[in-house]
Order: structure tokens, then C-alpha cells, then sequence
């Protein structure tokens, strides 16, 4: 386990998040590093872009599995990297980034 996840992982232990969440926040996380190849730290605000609209157009995951991805990895940069507002991509920008790239879900008629 790298060090980074250590800290993700106390942090949420910390903050009394239940072992469910805790895995899918670590999950999120950890596909996002998959999906680039590289450490989430090290990624630009376009790439965590690029990378939500990846999960709504390709992989058409559902917006409540979204809104997760976009929880784990926003506690990643706010918590476990104790990003300050100005150097954390996704700090107050989740809503707008749900709205922007995944559409709301449409009921389709019976």
C-alpha cells in the first residue's frame, strides 16, 4: 500500500466513514489511477475532466455511481492531500462538474 493510500484510508477512518464507503472511495480512487497509469496526485484538472466524461460517455456508468467516484476522489485531493481550494481540482466544482458532463437521468416511458 503506498503511503498516500495509508493516509487516504486513516483519513477516512478518522472521519468515521463506513467500511462500505471507504471502500468505494478507495475504489474511485484507484481506477482513476488505473485509467491513467499514473498517481492521481500527479494528474491536471483536464484530466480529471477527461476522465468523468470517460465514466458518463464510454462507460455510461449511472449518475449516482458518478456522484461516488466524484465523493472518493474529492475526498482524495481535499483530505489525503490536504489540497488547499486553489490547488484542488474538484474542490467546489463537483456539482458543476455533475451537471456539465453527466446529464441528469431520464426516466423512460413505460
Amino acid at each position: 500500500m503506498s503511503p498516500l493510500q495509508q493516509r487516504m484510508l486513516e483519513d477516512m477512518q478518522l472521519r468515521g466513514l463506513s467500511a462500505r464507503t471507504q471502500e468505494a472511495y478507495a475504489r474511485a480512487v484507484w481506477q482513476l489511477a488505473q485509467h491513467y497509469h499514473r498517481s492521481p496526485d500527479q494528474l491536471s484538472d483536464e484530466d480529471l475532466r477527461q476522465y468523468f466524461l470517460y465514466l458518463a460517455n464510454e462507460k455510461k456508468i449511472a449518475r449516482p455511481t458518478a456522484t461516488i467516484a466524484l465523493c472518493g476522489i474529492k475526498f482524495f485531493y481535499e483530505q489525503a492531500l490536504q489540497s488547499t481550494p486553489a490547488r484542488c481540482p474538484l474542490c467546489g466544482i463537483g456539482q458543476l462538474l455533475l451537471v456539465e458532463v453527466l446529464p441528469p437521468q431520464r426516466k423512460v416511458p413505460p
